[in-house]
């Protein structure tokens, strides 16, 4: 059994507007690619389709935010992938625009006039992709689906939709979530292998600090009652990270958690899953390229530039003139944006030039005399003279965007410096001279030296490819 897993699709129909002062502002405040969603969609779908996969699981956020265009536009994409190999998908909030902010672009304004879709259209929608295979359906309180799927080779897929919980949080109100576990037990029980698909993370994946947000409420009750129920394998997407995590419950059941990176930004992955009699084994590829506006792109070199341009967009907005810096900044949802650049502008310039111009090299000198001691070593920092600081930022973010730790692709020298920079708070906090430090404070910069060190050098099991055995030991 064969699957290919995909996660936040965000799909932006063209007749939104791809052009103008807005669009470009919008655009450049996004990690995922806008209108090059299409082309990028196409391109993945072609390749599963000429694949030996034997089903595609999307989990969520197929839309850029519920606009029924791009429902209409999405769904004639998966209605001809499903003439190649079965689709199952979930909804999630983008899907029915739960933020109440639709927009469309032209020139320098932004409509709000675009008809969405509610949950309960939701179900109809995409009834193909899923619902009219399905053995058992449990109806949300919103009106959206979970379904069992049974597949062959003894492997069973449950695709849920955990969009509310009752408590204004993501997951599952008491009667739903009942149902999910009894039908995990009852799968189990069967002697089938439980694989599940949904939108929100269980898991904090890579530190609570950077993912924490984007999990379901009481996560950790959730973990421990479907671990204990028997499920092994869950497939999420949300966060826009691929990474993997592994959950261990009080009485030693584990539970692997993949989070899915999204398909339309980098580094566009498609999760491939293969589960034999005994094993289960997970890989990830990368898009390599797609055909948008007549041209064939690298899709790794145009989604980290259209990435890293989400931080360095900002700098140079900063470098050019106040009205610049309000729109980018409400653009990444700042409020009085345009008061906070009155008031801070030469800081916030003076700042921009410098970071702009900076060296590691120049920066772990002045840390290290600023700090008493030799924090970066010498030679690091030698080997590192003339690479930008922001070459190091922009690192980091494509590391956790792509799962791969910097350590794999960048010199010891390189990977050090990113390593020691991680720990300088916790660092900083044992020199101060206070004898008590606040237990807030003492786990923040705790978790910040672990994050780093995940980033930096990699952790078990391994975000982009592992095996386990099938079944519990």
């Amino acid at each position: 059994m064969k699957l290919t897993v995909l996660a936040d699709l965000h799909y932006f129909d063209p007749s939104l507007g791809t052009e103008g002062t807005a669009y470009a502002l919008r655009s450049g405040s996004d990690q995922k690619c806008l209108a090059e969603t299409g082309a990028i969609i196409d391109a993945a779908f072609a390749e599963i389709a000429a694949s030996d996969t034997d089903a595609v699981l999307i989990a969520g956020d197929l839309t850029n935010d519920g606009e029924r265009v791009c429902h209409d536009g999405i769904l004639t994409k998966l209605y001809r992938l499903k003439e190649k190999k079965p689709v199952y998908v979930t909804t999630a909030t983008h899907d029915w625009c739960c933020d109440q902010n639709p927009r469309r672009f032209q020139g320098e304004c932004v409509y709000g006039d675009v008809e969405t879709v509610s949950p309960p259209q939701l179900r109809k929608l995409y009834y193909d992709f899923g619902e009219t295979a399905a053995s058992a359906v449990y109806v949300t309180h919103l009106g959206t689906v979970s379904y069992l799927v049974e597949l062959p080779e003894n492997v069973s897929l449950l695709v849920l939709n955990d969009d509310q919980n009752g408590k204004g949080k993501a997951g599952y109100k008491p009667e739903h979530l009942q149902w999910i576990l009894q039908t995990i037990r009852a799968q189990t029980a069967l002697g089938k292998t439980v694989v599940a698909m949904q939108h929100h993370l269980l898991y904090p994946h890579i530190s609570p600090l950077l993912t924490g947000g984007a999990c379901c409420g009481d996560r950790e009750a959730l973990l421990e009652a479907l671990s204990e129920a028997g499920l092994r394998f869950m497939f999420v997407g949300h966060s826009h990270i691929q990474h993997t995590a592994r959950f261990v419950s009080s009485s030693g059941k584990e539970l692997f958690e993949i989070n899915v990176g999204s398909l339309c930004g980098y580094p566009a992955p498609m999760v491939q899953v293969e589960i034999t009699n005994d094993m289960v084994r997970v890989h990830t590829d990368f898009l390599k390229t797609f055909t948008f506006g007549g041209r064939t792109y690298d899709a790794q070199n145009y989604l980290r530039t259209h990435a890293v341009h989400l931080l360095g967009g900002v700098l140079d907005a900063f470098m050019t003139d106040q009205k610049a810096a309000a729109n980018k900044l409400a653009a990444l949802g700042v409020k009085q944006s345009e008061q906070i650049v009155r008031k801070y502008w030469h800081v916030l310039r003076f700042t921009a030039v410098k970071l702009n111009a900076l060296t590691v090299e120049k920066a772990g000198t002045m840390l290290n005399r600023l700090l008493g001691g030799v924090k970066f070593r010498k030679e690091d920092l030698c080997a590192l003279q003339n690479v930008p600081v922001l070459d190091l930022v922009y690192t980091v973010l494509c590391s956790i965007l792509s799962g791969r730790p910097i350590a794999s692709k960048k010199s010891e020298s390189y990977a050090r410096v990113v390593y020691t920079a991680g720990q300088l708070p916790q660092s900083l906090l044992h020199t101060m001279p206070c004898k008590t430090k606040p237990e807030s404070m003492q786990r923040v910069c705790k978790e910040i030296a672990s994050a780093f060190q995940e980033i930096v050098y990699g952790s078990a099991p391994d975000n982009l490819q592992f095996e386990t055995g099938r079944r519990q030991i």
